[in-house]
Protein backbone atom coordinates (compact mmCIF):
# COMPACT_ATOMS: atom_id res chain seq x y z
CA UNK A 1 0.00 0.00 0.00
CA UNK A 2 3.33 2.51 0.71
CA UNK A 3 4.61 1.73 -2.41
CA UNK A 4 1.48 2.33 -4.25
CA UNK A 5 0.81 5.37 -2.60
CA UNK A 6 4.53 6.42 -3.78
CA UNK A 7 3.87 5.58 -6.92
CA UNK A 8 0.98 7.85 -6.74
CA UNK A 9 2.46 10.97 -5.77
CA UNK A 10 5.78 10.71 -8.09
CA UNK A 11 3.52 10.11 -11.17
CA UNK A 12 1.35 12.98 -10.04
CA UNK A 13 3.71 14.86 -9.60
CA UNK A 14 5.52 14.28 -13.08
CA UNK A 15 1.94 15.25 -14.54
CA UNK A 16 2.10 18.81 -12.76
CA UNK A 17 5.05 19.35 -14.20
CA UNK A 18 4.33 18.86 -17.40
CA UNK A 19 1.08 20.57 -17.01
CA UNK A 20 3.34 23.34 -15.41
CA UNK A 21 4.96 23.51 -18.60
CA UNK A 22 6.05 27.39 -19.68
CA UNK A 23 6.01 26.83 -23.58
CA UNK A 24 3.90 24.88 -26.25
CA UNK A 25 6.46 22.69 -27.48
CA UNK A 26 7.74 21.63 -24.10
CA UNK A 27 3.94 19.74 -23.58
CA UNK A 28 5.13 17.58 -26.84
CA UNK A 29 8.72 16.73 -25.38
CA UNK A 30 7.96 16.28 -21.87
CA UNK A 31 5.18 13.76 -22.79
CA UNK A 32 7.73 12.30 -25.28
CA UNK A 33 10.58 11.96 -23.16
CA UNK A 34 8.39 10.64 -19.96
CA UNK A 35 6.73 7.52 -22.47
CA UNK A 36 11.17 7.64 -23.59
CA UNK A 37 11.75 6.71 -20.12
CA UNK A 38 8.57 4.30 -19.15
CA UNK A 39 9.23 2.72 -22.49
CA UNK A 40 12.71 1.64 -22.28
CA UNK A 41 12.52 0.07 -18.56
CA UNK A 42 9.23 -1.17 -19.63
CA UNK A 43 11.09 -3.04 -22.43
CA UNK A 44 14.37 -3.92 -20.96
CA UNK A 45 12.04 -5.30 -17.59
CA UNK A 46 8.20 -5.89 -18.54
CA UNK A 47 7.23 -4.57 -15.66
CA UNK A 48 4.69 -1.90 -15.65
CA UNK A 49 5.14 -0.37 -12.42
CA UNK A 50 8.54 -0.42 -12.11
CA UNK A 51 8.61 1.86 -15.51
CA UNK A 52 6.10 3.88 -14.29
CA UNK A 53 8.36 4.68 -11.36
CA UNK A 54 11.53 4.92 -13.04
CA UNK A 55 10.04 7.53 -15.47
CA UNK A 56 7.89 9.40 -12.53
CA UNK A 57 10.93 9.49 -10.37
CA UNK A 58 13.70 10.66 -12.72
CA UNK A 59 11.43 13.24 -14.34
CA UNK A 60 10.93 14.52 -9.90
CA UNK A 61 15.00 14.04 -9.90
CA UNK A 62 15.41 15.28 -13.04
CA UNK A 63 13.64 18.96 -11.80
CA UNK A 64 15.32 18.92 -8.59
CA UNK A 65 19.06 18.78 -10.27
CA UNK A 66 17.62 21.80 -12.85
CA UNK A 67 16.38 23.84 -9.79
CA UNK A 68 19.74 23.00 -8.12
CA UNK A 69 21.33 24.33 -10.93
CA UNK A 70 19.83 27.18 -10.88
CA UNK A 71 20.12 27.98 -7.60
CA UNK A 72 24.11 27.54 -7.92
CA UNK A 73 24.97 29.09 -11.57
CA UNK A 74 21.51 31.05 -12.61
CA UNK A 75 22.20 28.83 -15.70
CA UNK A 76 19.45 26.02 -16.76
CA UNK A 77 20.56 22.54 -16.94
CA UNK A 78 21.83 21.31 -20.11
CA UNK A 79 22.88 18.03 -21.64
CA UNK A 80 26.35 19.26 -21.53
CA UNK A 81 26.37 19.55 -18.03
CA UNK A 82 26.78 15.81 -17.66
CA UNK A 83 29.98 15.89 -19.10
CA UNK A 84 30.98 17.92 -15.74
CA UNK A 85 29.29 15.57 -13.69
CA UNK A 86 30.24 12.64 -14.86
CA UNK A 87 33.96 13.57 -14.69
CA UNK A 88 35.52 12.60 -11.15
CA UNK A 89 37.73 15.30 -11.13
CA UNK A 90 35.22 17.37 -10.35
CA UNK A 91 33.60 16.06 -7.98
CA UNK A 92 35.80 18.07 -4.72
CA UNK A 93 34.33 21.16 -6.33
CA UNK A 94 31.16 19.84 -4.96
CA UNK A 95 32.44 19.70 -1.52
CA UNK A 96 32.97 23.57 -1.43
CA UNK A 97 29.30 23.55 -1.54
CA UNK A 98 27.98 21.76 1.28
CA UNK A 99 24.21 22.38 0.39
CA UNK A 100 24.92 20.96 -3.40
CA UNK A 101 26.34 18.07 -1.61
CA UNK A 102 23.37 17.34 0.72
CA UNK A 103 21.22 17.79 -2.43
CA UNK A 104 23.40 15.68 -4.68
CA UNK A 105 23.00 12.98 -2.18
CA UNK A 106 19.33 12.72 -2.36
CA UNK A 107 19.18 12.64 -5.86
CA UNK A 108 21.62 9.83 -6.00
CA UNK A 109 19.43 8.27 -3.50
CA UNK A 110 16.15 9.12 -5.63
CA UNK A 111 17.91 7.81 -8.89
CA UNK A 112 18.77 4.59 -6.97
CA UNK A 113 14.50 4.25 -6.37
CA UNK A 114 14.17 4.93 -9.41
CA UNK A 115 16.02 2.12 -10.62
CA UNK A 116 15.67 -0.31 -8.26
CA UNK A 117 11.83 0.50 -6.74
CA UNK A 118 9.29 -1.91 -7.79
CA UNK A 119 12.07 -4.84 -9.11
CA UNK A 120 10.29 -7.38 -7.70
CA UNK A 121 6.95 -7.04 -9.27
CA UNK A 122 5.61 -9.67 -12.22
CA UNK A 123 6.31 -8.92 -15.37
CA UNK A 124 3.44 -8.88 -17.77
CA UNK A 125 5.77 -10.96 -20.35
CA UNK A 126 6.61 -10.48 -24.00
CA UNK A 127 4.00 -8.22 -24.46
CA UNK A 128 5.50 -5.96 -21.87
CA UNK A 129 8.70 -5.87 -23.57
CA UNK A 130 7.56 -5.76 -27.12
CA UNK A 131 4.84 -2.51 -26.03
CA UNK A 132 7.93 -0.99 -24.30
CA UNK A 133 10.16 -1.52 -26.80
CA UNK A 134 7.65 0.38 -29.37
CA UNK A 135 7.16 3.02 -26.73
CA UNK A 136 10.75 3.67 -26.36
CA UNK A 137 11.83 3.67 -30.24
CA UNK A 138 8.59 5.95 -31.14
CA UNK A 139 9.50 8.37 -28.42
CA UNK A 140 12.78 8.63 -29.20
CA UNK A 141 12.31 9.24 -33.30
CA UNK A 142 9.11 11.68 -32.02
CA UNK A 143 12.05 13.68 -30.54
CA UNK A 144 14.54 13.79 -32.28
CA UNK A 145 12.05 14.90 -35.34
CA UNK A 146 11.02 17.79 -34.11
CA UNK A 147 13.53 19.00 -32.78
CA UNK A 148 15.23 19.67 -35.78
CA UNK A 149 11.29 21.89 -35.88
CA UNK A 150 12.42 25.63 -36.48
CA UNK A 151 9.76 26.40 -34.80
CA UNK A 152 10.26 24.73 -31.88
CA UNK A 153 14.15 25.15 -32.46
CA UNK A 154 13.42 29.00 -31.98
CA UNK A 155 11.19 29.01 -28.88
CA UNK A 156 14.34 27.26 -27.13
CA UNK A 157 16.91 29.39 -28.34
CA UNK A 158 14.69 32.21 -27.21
CA UNK A 159 14.21 30.63 -23.32
CA UNK A 160 18.54 30.54 -23.43
CA UNK A 161 20.67 31.47 -21.38
CA UNK A 162 19.34 33.08 -18.78
CA UNK A 163 15.80 31.64 -18.37
CA UNK A 164 15.12 28.41 -19.67
CA UNK A 165 12.96 26.96 -17.13
CA UNK A 166 11.67 24.31 -18.86
CA UNK A 167 13.82 21.34 -18.11
CA UNK A 168 12.09 18.92 -20.31
CA UNK A 169 12.46 20.95 -23.19
CA UNK A 170 15.95 21.77 -23.03
CA UNK A 171 17.26 18.06 -22.47
CA UNK A 172 15.97 16.63 -25.75
CA UNK A 173 16.53 19.60 -27.45
CA UNK A 174 20.39 19.79 -26.67
CA UNK A 175 21.12 16.69 -27.25
CA UNK A 176 21.88 17.55 -30.71
CA UNK A 177 24.63 19.60 -29.46
CA UNK A 178 26.70 17.08 -27.10
CA UNK A 179 28.06 16.22 -30.34
CA UNK A 180 30.52 18.86 -31.85
CA UNK A 181 29.69 20.39 -35.27
CA UNK A 182 30.96 23.89 -37.08
CA UNK A 183 28.68 26.73 -36.29
CA UNK A 184 26.45 27.96 -38.70
CA UNK A 185 26.15 32.08 -39.24
CA UNK A 186 23.90 33.42 -42.22
CA UNK A 187 26.18 36.28 -43.29
CA UNK A 188 29.11 37.40 -45.93
CA UNK A 189 32.27 37.12 -45.27
CA UNK A 190 33.62 38.30 -47.99
CA UNK A 191 31.45 41.75 -46.21
CA UNK A 192 33.89 41.60 -43.70
CA UNK A 193 36.80 40.98 -45.48
CA UNK A 194 36.54 44.10 -47.68
CA UNK A 195 35.93 46.16 -44.44
CA UNK A 196 38.67 44.43 -42.69
CA UNK A 197 41.07 45.29 -45.30
CA UNK A 198 39.71 48.75 -45.91
CA UNK A 199 41.09 49.43 -41.93
CA UNK A 200 44.64 47.36 -42.16
CA UNK A 201 45.20 49.47 -45.25
CA UNK A 202 44.84 52.89 -42.95
CA UNK A 203 47.15 51.60 -40.00
CA UNK A 204 50.67 50.66 -39.82
CA UNK A 205 52.33 48.43 -37.03
CA UNK A 206 55.98 48.13 -35.89
CA UNK A 207 57.53 45.28 -34.15
CA UNK A 208 59.14 46.23 -30.40
CA UNK A 209 62.25 46.12 -30.00
CA UNK A 210 61.70 44.14 -26.59
CA UNK A 211 58.91 42.34 -26.63
CA UNK A 212 57.28 42.76 -23.14
CA UNK A 213 56.83 39.80 -20.43
CA UNK A 214 52.65 39.91 -20.53
CA UNK A 215 51.17 38.74 -17.08
CA UNK A 216 47.27 38.43 -17.71
CA UNK A 217 45.11 37.66 -13.89
CA UNK A 218 41.73 36.25 -13.89
CA UNK A 219 40.09 37.63 -11.12
CA UNK A 220 37.49 34.85 -9.69
CA UNK A 221 33.95 36.25 -9.25
CA UNK A 222 35.65 40.01 -9.31
CA UNK A 223 33.50 42.90 -9.78
CA UNK A 224 34.37 46.64 -8.23
CA UNK A 225 32.27 46.93 -5.67
CA UNK A 226 31.70 50.38 -5.87
CA UNK A 227 29.80 49.51 -9.13
CA UNK A 228 26.81 48.03 -6.70
CA UNK A 229 23.78 50.67 -6.65
CA UNK A 230 24.10 50.95 -2.21
CA UNK A 231 22.14 53.97 -0.92
CA UNK A 232 25.48 54.09 1.60
CA UNK A 233 28.75 52.23 1.90
CA UNK A 234 31.95 52.84 3.27
CA UNK A 235 34.17 50.89 0.84
CA UNK A 236 37.74 52.40 0.81
CA UNK A 237 39.02 53.64 -2.89
CA UNK A 238 40.55 50.61 -4.61
CA UNK A 239 43.09 51.91 -7.07
CA UNK A 240 42.98 48.78 -9.16
CA UNK A 241 39.71 49.66 -10.85
CA UNK A 242 40.99 53.28 -11.27
CA UNK A 243 42.77 55.09 -14.01
CA UNK A 244 46.44 55.24 -13.13
CA UNK A 245 49.62 56.70 -14.62
CA UNK A 246 50.68 53.66 -15.87
CA UNK A 247 46.83 52.32 -17.28
CA UNK A 248 46.85 52.27 -20.66
CA UNK A 249 43.23 50.62 -20.93
CA UNK A 250 40.33 50.54 -18.57
CA UNK A 251 36.55 49.17 -19.75
CA UNK A 252 33.38 47.66 -18.63
CA UNK A 253 34.07 43.84 -19.90
CA UNK A 254 31.14 41.56 -21.41
CA UNK A 255 31.14 38.48 -20.29
CA UNK A 256 29.37 35.12 -21.28
CA UNK A 257 28.29 33.48 -17.65
CA UNK A 258 27.17 34.56 -14.30
CA UNK A 259 27.07 33.06 -10.72
CA UNK A 260 30.14 30.62 -11.93
CA UNK A 261 31.57 28.43 -14.69
CA UNK A 262 34.59 30.08 -14.86
CA UNK A 263 35.97 28.09 -17.37
CA UNK A 264 33.54 30.29 -19.99
CA UNK A 265 35.24 32.97 -19.61
CA UNK A 266 38.68 30.92 -19.71
CA UNK A 267 37.62 29.76 -22.77
CA UNK A 268 36.20 33.46 -24.48
CA UNK A 269 39.37 34.97 -23.45
CA UNK A 270 41.98 31.71 -24.31
CA UNK A 271 40.34 31.48 -27.98
CA UNK A 272 39.15 34.99 -28.97
CA UNK A 273 35.58 34.20 -29.91
CA UNK A 274 32.46 33.53 -27.01
CA UNK A 275 31.65 30.62 -25.91
CA UNK A 276 27.82 31.07 -26.42
CA UNK A 277 29.05 30.85 -30.01
CA UNK A 278 28.48 26.84 -29.67
CA UNK A 279 25.22 27.15 -28.43
CA UNK A 280 23.83 24.14 -25.91
CA UNK A 281 28.16 23.47 -25.95
CA UNK A 282 28.79 26.68 -23.93
CA UNK A 283 28.66 24.97 -20.56
CA UNK A 284 31.03 22.01 -21.85
CA UNK A 285 33.68 23.72 -23.67
CA UNK A 286 36.79 22.68 -22.37
CA UNK A 287 35.50 19.08 -23.35
CA UNK A 288 33.78 19.58 -26.54
CA UNK A 289 35.24 22.73 -28.40
CA UNK A 290 38.59 23.54 -27.48
CA UNK A 291 40.21 20.18 -29.49
CA UNK A 292 38.32 21.56 -32.26
CA UNK A 293 40.11 25.20 -31.95
CA UNK A 294 42.77 26.39 -34.99
CA UNK A 295 43.96 29.20 -33.60
CA UNK A 296 43.96 31.02 -30.28
CA UNK A 297 45.15 34.40 -28.25
CA UNK A 298 48.05 31.83 -26.84
CA UNK A 299 48.95 30.26 -29.85
CA UNK A 300 49.51 33.83 -31.26
CA UNK A 301 51.90 34.16 -28.46
CA UNK A 302 53.35 31.30 -29.12
CA UNK A 303 54.29 31.76 -32.57
CA UNK A 304 55.58 35.73 -31.10
CA UNK A 305 58.69 33.10 -29.33
CA UNK A 306 56.87 33.66 -25.93
CA UNK A 307 56.93 31.10 -23.44
CA UNK A 308 53.43 30.72 -22.47
CA UNK A 309 52.71 29.25 -18.48
CA UNK A 310 49.58 28.40 -16.83
CA UNK A 311 49.21 28.91 -12.78
CA UNK A 312 45.57 27.47 -11.09
CA UNK A 313 45.02 27.03 -7.78
CA UNK A 314 43.05 23.97 -9.14
CA UNK A 315 44.07 20.84 -9.95
CA UNK A 316 45.44 20.11 -13.75
CA UNK A 317 42.23 17.60 -14.33
CA UNK A 318 39.77 20.10 -12.87
CA UNK A 319 37.56 20.74 -15.72
CA UNK A 320 39.91 19.36 -18.01
CA UNK A 321 42.02 22.38 -17.37
CA UNK A 322 45.44 20.73 -18.31
CA UNK A 323 44.12 19.28 -21.75
CA UNK A 324 42.27 22.61 -22.50
CA UNK A 325 45.66 24.24 -22.05
CA UNK A 326 47.35 22.02 -23.88
CA UNK A 327 45.19 22.22 -26.91
CA UNK A 328 45.12 26.31 -26.49
CA UNK A 329 49.22 26.14 -27.03
CA UNK A 330 50.18 26.51 -23.39
CA UNK A 331 54.01 25.46 -23.04
CA UNK A 332 53.27 24.37 -18.77
CA UNK A 333 50.74 24.25 -17.16
CA UNK A 334 51.44 24.62 -12.58
CA UNK A 335 50.10 24.75 -9.50
CA UNK A 336 51.40 26.61 -6.54
CA UNK A 337 51.80 23.49 -5.33
CA UNK A 338 54.41 22.81 -8.10
CA UNK A 339 56.21 26.07 -6.24
CA UNK A 340 56.21 25.40 -2.89
CA UNK A 341 52.37 25.78 -1.65
CA UNK A 342 51.94 22.93 1.38
CA UNK A 343 49.34 20.41 -0.08
CA UNK A 344 48.63 17.80 -2.45
CA UNK A 345 49.15 18.11 -5.94
CA UNK A 346 45.40 16.31 -6.05
CA UNK A 347 43.74 19.35 -3.63
CA UNK A 348 42.06 22.35 -5.14
CA UNK A 349 42.86 25.64 -3.45
CA UNK A 350 39.98 27.20 -2.50
CA UNK A 351 41.42 29.62 0.42
CA UNK A 352 44.61 30.36 -0.94
CA UNK A 353 44.96 34.24 -0.97
CA UNK A 354 45.41 36.68 -4.24
CA UNK A 355 48.49 37.77 -2.44
CA UNK A 356 50.33 34.31 -2.39
CA UNK A 357 48.80 33.54 -6.29
CA UNK A 358 50.65 36.87 -7.18
CA UNK A 359 53.55 35.42 -5.31
CA UNK A 360 54.39 32.61 -7.16
CA UNK A 361 53.50 34.27 -10.28
CA UNK A 362 56.24 36.68 -9.87
CA UNK A 363 58.15 32.93 -9.17
CA UNK A 364 57.79 32.13 -12.71
CA UNK A 365 58.66 35.58 -13.89
CA UNK A 366 61.68 34.91 -12.00
CA UNK A 367 62.28 31.35 -13.42
CA UNK A 368 62.26 29.87 -10.01
CA UNK A 369 61.29 26.35 -11.16
CA UNK A 370 62.92 23.76 -12.77
CA UNK A 371 60.73 23.82 -16.42
CA UNK A 372 61.62 27.33 -16.51
CA UNK A 373 65.46 27.90 -15.77
CA UNK A 374 66.49 27.50 -19.27
CA UNK A 375 63.95 29.85 -20.97
CA UNK A 376 65.29 32.88 -22.61
CA UNK A 377 61.98 33.33 -24.37
CA UNK A 378 59.68 36.44 -23.29
CA UNK A 379 56.96 35.00 -20.98
CA UNK A 380 52.69 35.00 -20.77
CA UNK A 381 52.13 34.20 -17.46
CA UNK A 382 47.93 33.62 -17.26
CA UNK A 383 47.20 33.12 -13.87
CA UNK A 384 43.74 32.54 -11.71
CA UNK A 385 42.76 34.00 -8.64
CA UNK A 386 40.27 31.80 -6.20
CA UNK A 387 39.81 33.69 -2.67
CA UNK A 388 37.25 36.14 -4.19
CA UNK A 389 34.94 32.84 -4.71
CA UNK A 390 31.60 32.35 -2.61
CA UNK A 391 30.89 31.20 -0.32
CA UNK A 392 30.10 34.01 1.48
CA UNK A 393 29.96 34.26 5.39
CA UNK A 394 26.44 35.33 6.47
CA UNK A 395 27.11 36.33 9.53
CA UNK A 396 30.00 39.32 9.53
CA UNK A 397 29.42 42.80 10.78
CA UNK A 398 28.33 45.41 8.21
CA UNK A 399 31.40 46.87 8.69
CA UNK A 400 31.41 49.04 5.14
CA UNK A 401 28.21 50.25 6.11
CA UNK A 402 26.54 48.49 3.27
CA UNK A 403 22.70 49.68 2.71
CA UNK A 404 21.02 48.61 -0.27
CA UNK A 405 16.73 48.33 -0.38
CA UNK A 406 15.16 44.68 -0.65
CA UNK A 407 18.31 42.80 0.42
CA UNK A 408 18.41 40.69 3.67
CA UNK A 409 21.00 40.70 6.59
CA UNK A 410 22.49 37.98 5.23
CA UNK A 411 22.78 39.22 1.81
CA UNK A 412 24.43 42.67 3.50
CA UNK A 413 26.93 39.88 5.33
CA UNK A 414 28.06 38.31 2.51
CA UNK A 415 28.46 41.58 0.56
CA UNK A 416 30.97 42.89 3.40
CA UNK A 417 32.78 39.55 3.26
CA UNK A 418 32.93 40.01 -0.74
CA UNK A 419 34.39 43.22 -0.47
CA UNK A 420 36.41 42.55 2.42
CA UNK A 421 38.20 40.12 -0.13
CA UNK A 422 38.53 42.62 -2.57
CA UNK A 423 40.26 44.83 -0.93
CA UNK A 424 42.67 42.23 0.40
CA UNK A 425 42.24 41.60 -3.30
CA UNK A 426 42.96 45.22 -4.44
CA UNK A 427 46.27 45.33 -2.22
CA UNK A 428 47.39 42.26 -3.92
CA UNK A 429 47.23 43.80 -7.75
CA UNK A 430 48.82 46.54 -6.65
CA UNK A 431 52.17 45.35 -5.01
CA UNK A 432 52.50 43.01 -8.36
CA UNK A 433 52.07 45.90 -10.55
CA UNK A 434 54.82 47.72 -8.25
CA UNK A 435 56.72 44.57 -8.66
CA UNK A 436 56.53 44.71 -12.34
CA UNK A 437 57.66 48.06 -12.36
CA UNK A 438 60.63 47.48 -10.26
CA UNK A 439 61.88 44.84 -12.31
CA UNK A 440 63.07 47.28 -14.84
CA UNK A 441 61.83 45.03 -17.70
CA UNK A 442 59.11 45.92 -19.88
CA UNK A 443 55.30 44.19 -19.13
CA UNK A 444 52.15 44.45 -19.63
CA UNK A 445 49.43 43.52 -16.70
CA UNK A 446 46.18 42.92 -17.60
CA UNK A 447 43.80 41.57 -15.32
CA UNK A 448 39.71 40.94 -15.21
CA UNK A 449 36.62 39.72 -13.35
CA UNK A 450 35.31 36.61 -14.93
CA UNK A 451 32.17 36.87 -13.65
CA UNK A 452 29.84 37.96 -10.92
CA UNK A 453 27.94 36.47 -8.20
CA UNK A 454 24.74 36.24 -6.25
CA UNK A 455 25.40 37.17 -2.43
CA UNK A 456 22.62 34.77 -0.53
CA UNK A 457 21.15 33.93 -3.90
CA UNK A 458 19.99 37.75 -4.06
CA UNK A 459 21.16 39.23 -6.94
CA UNK A 460 22.18 43.28 -6.17
CA UNK A 461 21.42 46.30 -8.36
CA UNK A 462 23.93 47.82 -10.33
CA UNK A 463 25.26 51.59 -11.24
CA UNK A 464 24.33 52.84 -14.82
CA UNK A 465 22.09 51.79 -17.48
CA UNK A 466 24.30 49.29 -19.44
CA UNK A 467 22.54 46.18 -21.06
CA UNK A 468 22.18 42.95 -19.04
CA UNK A 469 24.45 44.17 -15.92
CA UNK A 470 24.70 41.07 -14.10
CA UNK A 471 27.17 40.02 -17.29
CA UNK A 472 29.75 43.14 -17.02
CA UNK A 473 32.53 43.11 -15.17
CA UNK A 474 35.77 45.04 -16.00
CA UNK A 475 39.05 45.28 -17.56
CA UNK A 476 42.07 46.91 -17.11
CA UNK A 477 46.05 46.66 -18.83
CA UNK A 478 48.44 48.51 -17.50
CA UNK A 479 52.43 48.72 -18.25
CA UNK A 480 55.47 50.17 -18.44
CA UNK A 481 56.11 49.82 -22.50
CA UNK A 482 56.16 53.49 -24.49
CA UNK A 483 53.46 52.37 -26.47
CA UNK A 484 51.57 53.97 -29.43
CA UNK A 485 48.37 52.61 -28.14
CA UNK A 486 45.39 54.93 -27.78
CA UNK A 487 41.95 53.24 -26.28
CA UNK A 488 39.66 53.63 -28.64
CA UNK A 489 36.57 51.54 -27.33
CA UNK A 490 34.71 51.75 -23.91
CA UNK A 491 33.25 48.93 -24.04
CA UNK A 492 34.97 45.58 -24.61
CA UNK A 493 33.88 42.39 -25.44
CA UNK A 494 35.88 39.27 -23.60
CA UNK A 495 36.72 37.72 -26.73
CA UNK A 496 38.79 41.07 -27.70
CA UNK A 497 40.98 41.12 -24.83
CA UNK A 498 43.50 39.16 -26.07
CA UNK A 499 43.58 41.63 -29.10
CA UNK A 500 43.97 44.58 -26.80
CA UNK A 501 47.16 42.94 -25.01
CA UNK A 502 49.12 42.45 -28.13
CA UNK A 503 48.26 45.52 -29.57
CA UNK A 504 49.52 47.42 -26.23
CA UNK A 505 52.52 44.97 -26.02
CA UNK A 506 53.01 46.47 -29.99
CA UNK A 507 52.76 42.44 -31.34
CA UNK A 508 51.16 42.26 -35.11
CA UNK A 509 48.83 39.47 -35.66
CA UNK A 510 50.21 36.09 -37.04
CA UNK A 511 47.08 34.17 -38.06
CA UNK A 512 44.10 35.73 -40.46
CA UNK A 513 41.70 34.69 -37.00
CA UNK A 514 44.00 37.47 -34.63
CA UNK A 515 43.34 40.21 -37.66
CA UNK A 516 40.12 39.28 -38.03
CA UNK A 517 39.18 39.83 -34.10
CA UNK A 518 41.59 43.08 -33.62
CA UNK A 519 39.84 44.21 -36.61
CA UNK A 520 36.29 43.51 -35.45
CA UNK A 521 37.35 45.56 -32.43
CA UNK A 522 37.65 48.41 -34.32
CA UNK A 523 34.82 48.61 -36.15
CA UNK A 524 32.32 47.26 -33.66
CA UNK A 525 33.70 49.53 -31.06
CA UNK A 526 34.47 46.50 -28.78
CA UNK A 527 30.90 44.96 -29.17
CA UNK A 528 30.24 41.67 -30.18
CA UNK A 529 26.91 40.43 -28.86
CA UNK A 530 26.14 44.11 -27.56
CA UNK A 531 26.83 45.22 -30.87
CA UNK A 532 23.81 47.08 -32.78
CA UNK A 533 24.88 46.29 -36.65
CA UNK A 534 23.57 42.18 -36.49
CA UNK A 535 24.56 42.06 -40.19
CA UNK A 536 28.70 43.12 -39.16
CA UNK A 537 28.31 40.65 -36.38
CA UNK A 538 26.93 37.93 -38.61
CA UNK A 539 29.23 38.55 -41.90
CA UNK A 540 32.13 38.59 -38.89
CA UNK A 541 31.02 35.08 -37.78
CA UNK A 542 30.14 33.60 -40.91
CA UNK A 543 34.14 34.45 -42.02
CA UNK A 544 35.64 33.18 -38.66
CA UNK A 545 33.55 29.56 -39.18
CA UNK A 546 32.73 29.39 -42.69
CA UNK A 547 35.70 31.09 -44.68
CA UNK A 548 38.78 30.17 -41.99
CA UNK A 549 37.53 27.51 -40.68
CA UNK A 550 38.70 28.31 -36.77
CA UNK A 551 36.82 25.53 -35.46
CA UNK A 552 36.68 22.07 -37.53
Amino acid sequence: MIAYTFLSLFTLAAIIFIINSHYRWTYLFAISLFVFFFGGMLALTGQWQRALNFASVLFVALMLFHRLKIHYYKQPLLISDFFLVVDWRNWETLMHYKGALVGVIGLLGLLGYAIFGWAHVESVGAFGHILGGILFLGSFALMWHYSKNPQALQVWLDSLPDDGRDVFLNLPMSCRGIFFKVPQFLGEGENFTKKMTALYAEQTEQAPTTKPDIVVALLESTLNPHQFAFTQQNIPPLPMFEQQNDTVFISPLRVHTFAGATWRSEFSFLAGVPCTDFGALASGVFYSVVPHLQSSFVKNLRVQGYFCVALSPFTKGNYNAKSAYDHFGFDLMLQPQDLGYPAPLSKNLWTISSEEMMTYTRMILEKQHPSLEKINQPLFVYVLTMREHGPYRLDMENRYNLAMPNLSDKSISALNDYTQRIVALNDAIEKMDDYLHQRNKPFVFGYFGDHQVAFDNAIPAKKGDLPLPDYITQFVVRTNVDTTFKQEQDFLDLAFAGGVLLDVAGLAAQDDFMKANKAMRHLSSGKLEDCADSQLVNDYRHYLYQQLKITQ
